[in-house]
């Protein structure tokens, strides 16, 4: 592709070298350098891709994209710019034939239930055969396969190379989750989105947001990029703030809720352990919905779906049939089969909302005691693991606190941190290493207890230290389970060591 045809949408500060060159890729890694590729230099939180210019040249690229000055060099183009990730994304676009504008592009962002909404927007979409692609947390899924991106929006350079992939493969509907970093980092910044649906906001990333204002400004820079609908919970305070500040746009906008008065709304709600019915309101009529999905905050999921679909103008019975048809989410209120006389649930949540969420609806049906296996990620927000440790003192009856990506931050410093949260009365015990920690659950678990398993639910690894780990949950339970017998008693000390080398 000519370089030419590649710098219309960036705004550069000077050139040094000779612009008319042909370019066969693009990178900001430079291990993943070609022959005439461009290298884009980003100054991350930790390395500065500045440093690499030199290797990036070896491996053979003929463009540099830059933020310092950089003295001339012979036989390279050198391109200064103010932001090299908004250069990132506007080269990425432009490399990859602006995929996003050839199909509808659904942003769905918030603290929690992305996943979730955007599983059952895709539902929706199934009962009228329209092709869709999802890009999230659990990878980029199209065709029934999934391919692991290790981000909830991978970087510009792979998600407008992933967007072509699901045009080529004729997608019509992209259903995108949009974190707070991407939108912060500007790897969403050229992509073209029809709508956005907001979910919710609370606590969370505050490592790297600062300020609860920072993290809904983040969030809000969807909304205006969108140009055919923005969906709003108004029920959330941050997004009847959202609503309010969105209502001068030309976007038109669409509310949904429970308790507010909203443009799409659930009424004569009923939650059970197998799932919830509700009626859905909408200014074309009512219809009830009966979904597997338990919960309260997953009728809010379910409404924010239905709002995506009116939007679209989905008809009320394909609706009713996509949000009917959901058997459930990975990792999302998982419930795995045990054959015995206890219940175990795997849950993604790792929020201080999140987790409260999922006590709520666990306390309306549990006979027995709550038992809780959980711990709080390393090297990420030190202020939400009190908060946490409250929540599961308050609602659990036993918490078994364990790793979870601990990274390189000592496991038990995270632990300790968990542990402010809780009262003296607070039954507990501590093992370090996790899949000891889900077979103490299993062999100690009584008649009608339930077994919470939170933080990593779809994830099929483990970071510890430097290491990736393969961890798969639901292995380890179905192992554990094969071997207990009524009459085990397994005993683990109060502390328990794990190696980080």
């Amino acid at each position: 592709m000519k370089f030419l045809d590649m710098i219309e949408n960036i705004d550069i500060i000077n050139i040094k070298g000779k612009p008319d060159i042909e370019i066969k890729g693009i990178a900001y890694n430079s291990s993943t350098v070609q022959k005439d590729y461009i290298f884009v230099a980003i100054e991350g939180m930790k390395v500065d891709g500045h440093n690499y210019i030199e290797d990036a040249i070896d491996r053979g690229a003929t463009v540099l994209f830059v933020t310092k000055d950089i003295k001339a060099i012979s036989g390279m183009l050198i391109v200064k710019v103010a932001d090299t990730r908004v250069a990132l994304s506007a080269l990425s676009a432009a490399f990859y034939g602006n995929p996003t504008e050839k199909m509808k592009l659904i942003g769905v962002t918030g603290t929690n239930g992305k996943t979730t909404t955007t599983y059952l927007i895709q539902s929706i979409l199934k009962t009228m055969t329209t092709k869709t692609g999802l890009i999230g947390t659990l990878g980029v899924i199209t065709n029934d396969q999934v391919i692991k991106t290790g981000k909830t929006t991978p970087e510009s350079l792979e998600l407008q190379g992933l967007s072509q992939a699901l045009v080529n493969a004729k997608t019509k509907v992209c259903l995108m989750e949009v974190s707070s970093h991407s939108l912060k980092l500007k790897r969403v910044h050229d992509c073209d989105f029809d709508i956005g649906v907001f979910t919710n906001l609370t606590h969370e990333h505050l490592d790297f947001h600062k300020t609860m204002e920072e993290y809904y400004q983040a969030k809000r820079a969807l909304f205006l990029m969108t140009h055919q609908f923005n969906i709003i919970n108004i029920d959330d305070p941050f997004g009847d703030r959202l609503a309010k500040e969105l209502v001068y746009r030309e976007t038109p906008l669409l509310t949904y809720g429970i308790e507010s008065k909203a443009d799409i709304m659930a009424k004569n709600i009923v939650l059970n352990p197998h799932g919830s019915q509700f009626t859905l309101v909408t200014p074309d009529g009512e219809i009830t919905i009966n979904t597997v999905l338990p919960g309260k905050y997953n009728v809010y999921n379910g409404i924010a779906a239905a709002a995506a679909a009116y939007a679209m103008g989905i008809e009320l019975a394909n609706i009713k049939a996509g949000l009917s048809s959901i058997v459930g989410v990975p990792g999302r209120f998982e419930q795995i089969p045990t054959q015995r006389d206890f219940n175990v649930i795997i849950d993604y949540a790792h929020t201080p909302d999140g987790l409260e969420n999922l006590f709520e609806t666990v306390s309306k049906f549990v006979k027995g005691r709550i038992i809780l296996v959980f711990g709080c990620v390393g090297e990420r927000d030190h202020s939400k693991r009190k908060i946490m440790g409250e929540i599961a003192a308050r609602y659990s009856d036993l918490c078994v606190l364990t790793t979870d990506n601990c990274r390189s931050e000592d496991p038990q410093v995270i632990i300790n941190s968990i542990k402010e949260g809780f009262s003296e009365q607070t039954p507990y015990v501590e093992i370090l290493d996790r899949e000891a920690a889900i077979q103490y659950a299993l062999v100690n678990a009584q008649k009608d207890d339930t077994i919470l398993i939170t933080g990593k639910g779809h994830e099929r690894q483990q970071i510890i230290g430097n290491q990736v780990n393969y961890f798969n949950e639901k292995a380890i339970i179905k192992d554990a389970l094969s071997e207990l017998t009524k009459s085990e008693i397994i005993a683990f000390p109060r502390q328990s060591a794990l190696c980080l080398a």
